[in-house]
């Protein structure tokens, strides 16, 4: 079975690659390690780090060294790490892999880039109003697409992971935790999905070209938002589905967000050809709790079994009901592929040991294909015993 961590960099610079292996191996009892190749800023406690406690990474850098030919005459260019200006990290994590019979996954935050967004605007989402997302690149933009085909190019070309795992290749939505963010207005799902859609000059060119009246949607998508804004009391807190969405807006809007479908779709596609033309590197993406939200950020469900080896979800925070429901509609709409549950092994997220091993045990007994378990920074040290006994206890490991 497929069992893995996340592992940030700084993790290896601090530990060494050798160590974090052993530990992930040892104590955990997991096989696989996902190494963020790429990841934008955040602020991490680590509880077990031996160096320091709090880091603070860095804006839209890649953890590896690029090779330079692959991104030559792109407009959007990658920036190494600070931390890993002197070394490969990624090359040194594959070479001390391989000497424990582990796999790497090379994990990429595709969309989600605030470095690139902020100084290439033109790549960004674009809301209704005009107000550029600096934290979001549109997958609609050329130029987005040839930097993302460039560097999972370079990587399955010139390190040949187990797997590439592709997060954020979406139109992002409106919320993404950006540093101290506030939204202090309790936003209906139908307006949060308004204000994330992108009318930036790509997605408005696609849209022209598809016969769609780009001046009538973006109108009438502010218009739905100044009214919320004007009178919430009219607004419900009820889940967006697609028939609400054609229920409630005109043909115009729907045929917008088809245009979005079929621009992920295509984007999809060309990931899907350029990588398995050069490897055999496997692709995982993410998915959803309720793959039937997926059209929301431009992703068709049945092509998620068609372009990608595994999906992802991740279920932090369900239920054992919603759990139990969210497993069966996965497992139903990957059919032959691998479905690979993400979980958080701490009682910020499942409150006690007991209530985490009956998460194992519910989604090993509904037939998953393997787990990958967040994250090595920022988990403390009974955590991993967490793991390995839950595992243990599902008949995983022994």
């Amino acid at each position: 079975m497929y069992l893995g961590m996340w592992v940030f960099p700084w993790d290896i610079v601090d530990e060494g690659a050798k160590t974090v292996l052993k530990r992930i191996r040892d104590e955990a009892g997991l096989n696989v390690v996902s190494l963020a190749v790429s990841y934008d800023a955040a602020k991490f406690l680590m509880p077990r780090n031996p160096k320091r406690k709090v880091y603070f990474s860095e804006e839209g850098v890649v953890y590896f060294q690029p090779m330079p030919a692959w991104y030559a005459g792109l407009e959007l260019q990658p920036r190494v790490s600070s931390i890993c200006k002197e070394r490969n990290l990624l090359a040194d994590l594959m070479k001390a892999a391989e000497q424990i019979d582990m796999k790497v996954v090379a994990w990429v935050t595709c969309c989600h880039n605030s470095r690139l967004a902020s100084e290439h605007r033109s790549c960004a989402t674009v809301n209704c109003f005009g107000d550029v997302y600096i934290t979001h690149l549109c997958p609609s933009s050329y130029q987005v697409r040839e930097f993302l085909l460039a560097m999972l190019g370079d990587l399955v070309t010139n390190y040949k992971p187990y797997a590439v795992e592709l997060e954020a290749l979406e139109y992002m939505p409106f919320r993404h935790a950006y540093h101290h963010e506030k939204v202090d207005v309790d936003l209906p799902p139908l307006i949060e999905f308004l204000l994330g859609l992108c009318f930036c000059s790509s997605c408005t060119k696609r849209a022209q070209e598809s016969g769609i009246d780009v001046v009538a949607v973006r109108n009438t998508v502010k218009r739905e938002i100044e009214r919320y804004f004007s009178s919430p009391s009219s607004f419900t807190s009820e889940e967006i589905t697609w028939e609400m969405l054609t229920q409630k807006l005109s043909e115009e809007v729907v045929g917008y967000v088809q245009m979005r479908i079929a621009s992920m779709s295509s984007l999809l596609e060309l990931i899907h050809d350029s990588i398995k033309h050069r490897s055999n590197t496997r692709i995982h993406l993410f998915g959803n709790i309720r793959p039937g939200s997926l059209w929301q950020t431009g992703l068709e469900p049945s092509l998620l079994s068609q372009y990608a080896d595994s999906v992802i979800v991740l279920v932090y925070r369900l239920s054992v009901e919603e759990l139990r429901t969210s497993l069966i509609v996965n497992r139903a709409m990957m059919q032959e592929r691998m479905l690979i549950i993400g979980l958080h092994p701490s009682e910020k997220y499942s409150e006690s040991f007991e209530r985490f091993a009956e998460r194992v045990k519910i989604c090993v007994d509904s037939g998953v294909d393997g787990f990958s378990f967040f994250s090595y920074s920022v988990l403390m040290p009974h955590h991993f015993t967490w793991i390995r006994r839950a595992l243990t206890q599902a008949g995983i490991i022994k």
